[in-house]
């Protein structure tokens, strides 16, 4: 396939991203609007985004199959459509419903990230694709912030109008990128049929570059979750920070991890070593877990936030150089997008079982400061991963 244009690839970076923001939104929405939710619990919480990450693992899985039979754009549509599905069961209040809902809104999810994936592998120059997907995954703090929005939009209508709206918001989405689909859609005559789940997941795992930075991907995800599940209550309870202040160096981390995917994105493209550029994240994110796990009362609050910012920059600014080189390593025969989602499979992994081991790990040391620490140890097992892959020639 020819490079399009400078315009169209920015218009298909904007289309992906629109994409992405929403399909985030969708997986957040409910747990944000918890507190406007009349009878949600805390525990209620923790069950729903379960869910939704199992239905996103196993929708992570199949992408392959989803974007060979439909296309990356129409299959990217569709999964707006089934997220919009789920987001109206959520919002009907039915305690069963609101369970089958958290599971299409994460099966949706699912293919996003392959069906983005393989778009951008096909549209963007290879000296560009580090930054171009660093980019693309910003969608997902934005993400967050959009679902952030539909609390204050909740206490001047309802709950149930914010799910909706959103809902809205997809469908907007899903006929705004329809000229991508007539673009980059091919005839279903012309598509290579992907493999189904055990193939691909035996190609992941018989390729050392795409078995190690799968693994990677997932204990990169345990110190991910940890930091955005447990940073406030640490900072609150043992480095006694108030909960303003321990909010706003939440939102240093989170900021840190925007600028940082963006950086990383653009560092990869300019030395042409992703995987050295993810060694030096997970050398730095170790070295800032332990300082976040050294922080007491007497630090000040400017350091504080600069040990956050440095934590935020690599344990959330790494997806985008990941997907870059998930892109690369891809066998041409397999697909970008059926790879994608599996070594994705190994990243919900971490994604779920990530905050409850750190829980455990910060109740067996009597200290989430000490279990912030630990997480340097996941961190040295990622960089002897990556000093294992060996890029093809």
């Amino acid at each position: 396939m020819t490079l399009p244009s400078r315009a169209a690839q920015a218009a298909i970076l904007v289309g992906t991203m629109a994409i992405q923001v929403v399909a985030t939104a969708a997986t957040l929405a409910f747990p944000v609007l918890v507190p406007a939710v009349p009878g949600a619990t805390g525990a209620g919480v923790g069950v729903f985004i379960t869910v939704v990450y199992l239905g996103a693992m196993l929708g992570a899985m199949g992408s392959g199959a989803v974007v060979s039979r439909f296309g990356p754009v129409r299959g990217s549509q569709l999964a707006l459509l089934v997220q919009c599905t789920g987001l109206a069961m959520l919002a009907t209040g039915n305690q069963a419903l609101r369970l089958v809902g958290a599971l299409l809104v994460g099966l949706a999810y699912g293919p996003i990230t392959p069906a983005s994936s393989q778009i951008l592998a096909r549209t963007t120059p290879p000296d560009r694709m580090g930054f171009v997907f660093s980019v693309k995954q910003t969608g997902v703090p934005l993400g967050g912030l959009a679902a952030g929005l539909l609390l204050p939009l909740a206490t001047v209508s309802s709950w149930r109008a914010s799910l909706l709206s959103l809902a809205a918001a997809a469908l907007v989405v899903v006929l705004v990128c329809n000229p991508l689909h007539r673009r980059l859609d091919e005839p279903s005559s012309q598509v290579r049929r992907s493999g189904n789940v055990r193939q691909t997941l035996g190609t992941i795992l018989r390729h050392r570059g795409l078995r190690s930075t799968a693994a990677v991907s997932l204990l990169f995800a345990v110190c991910q979750l940890s930091l955005g599940g447990y940073l406030v209550i640490y900072l609150h309870q043992e480095v006694g920070l108030s909960l303003v202040d321990a909010g706003i160096v939440y939102a240093v981390a989170q900021g840190a991890g925007v600028v940082g995917r963006l950086i990383w994105g653009r560092v990869a493209d300019a030395t042409g070593k992703p995987n050295t550029v993810m060694l030096v994240i997970a050398l730095l994110m170790g070295a800032s877990a332990v300082g976040t796990g050294l922080l007491d009362p007497q630090w000040s609050m400017a350091g504080v936030c600069i040990v956050a910012a440095l934590f935020g920059g690599t344990a959330i600014g790494w997806n985008g150089v990941f997907l870059g080189e998930v892109a690369r390593l891809a066998p041409p025969n397999s697909g970008v997008a059926a790879i994608t989602g599996g070594v994705l499979s190994f990243t919900y992994v971490g994604v779920m079982v990530g905050p409850l081991l750190f829980g455990h790990v910060g109740q067996a040391l009597g200290s989430l400061g000490a279990a912030f620490m630990s997480l340097a140890v996941v961190t040295a097992a990622a960089m002897a991963l990556l000093a294992r892959v060996r890029r093809p020639v």
